[in-house]
């Protein structure tokens, strides 16, 4: 029978042809340092995946806001609380969390934010350029629905009795604007007069003396506009 190159005849006793009697079969070597190679990069490997999901594992306590502070306005205990986050953030550290009570909003905090250094100052709540001015205002003289912390506002002057002439003069009936912006610093109801309001604002200090006389004579008016 003829066999192809691709087929081997073995004998009845388990030998090639033409190999010597007791000649073992050839066999594969192994390289030992492969093997070795090989051990150490699955145990790396290993090694490296371990530790990332540890990190991953890991949470870090760290500041957040809960509630919302208008800037300028002084934080308290209780607009702050902690939360544990994983990876690297920028934020205060859980266990600083007293040394923010007191600090003063440098922007508006709003809830769910992460509280960073940057955001805080321990300065006062305004710049040399700005001032508080206290105005009282009756129904009318500001939005039905009340001006809230943080609003931006637009203080105008109402014109007084005395300065309208007569029913057709327009110039007498033109407000005058005080501040074309200022931001609500505070706002509550006025216990000397009914549906009046008490608003405290950060103004321009340059029209903070105008404002203040224009209130006390009862001719402020708040108009809220876009930041």
């Amino acid at each position: 029978m003829t066999t192809t190159s691709a087929q081997v005849a073995v004998d009845g006793r388990g030998s090639y042809p033409g190999a010597r009697p007791g000649t073992a079969l050839p066999t594969r070597h192994r390289r030992p340092g492969y093997v070795a190679l090989a051990v150490v990069l699955i145990v790396g490997l290993a090694a490296v995946g371990g530790y990332w999901y540890s990190q991953a594992g890991q949470k870090t306590p760290v500041v957040v806001v809960i509630r919302d502070v208008p800037a300028g306005h002084a934080i308290a205990r209780s607009d702050v609380s902690t939360v544990d986050v994983a990876g690297a953030v920028t934020a205060i550290g859980g266990s600083r969390i007293n040394s923010v009570v007191g600090q003063v909003a440098t922007v508006e905090l709003l809830p769910n934010t992460l509280l960073q250094r940057s955001m805080v100052t321990s300065s006062g709540p305004l710049p040399a350029s700005e001032a508080l001015v206290g105005v009282a205002l009756k129904p009318g003289q500001l939005p039905a629905a009340g001006v809230t912390e943080g609003a931006t506002v637009q203080v105008l002057q109402l014109p007084g009795k005395d300065n309208v002439t007569g029913a057709g003069s327009s110039a007498a009936l033109t407000a005058i604007v005080l501040a074309a912006q200022a931001t609500v610093y505070g706002s509550t109801s006025d216990p000397s007069q009914t549906g009046g309001t008490l608003v405290t604002l950060i103004v321009p200090k340059t029209a903070s003396s105008a404002i203040a006389a224009a209130s006390s004579a009862g001719l402020v008016a708040l108009v809220q506009v876009g930041r």
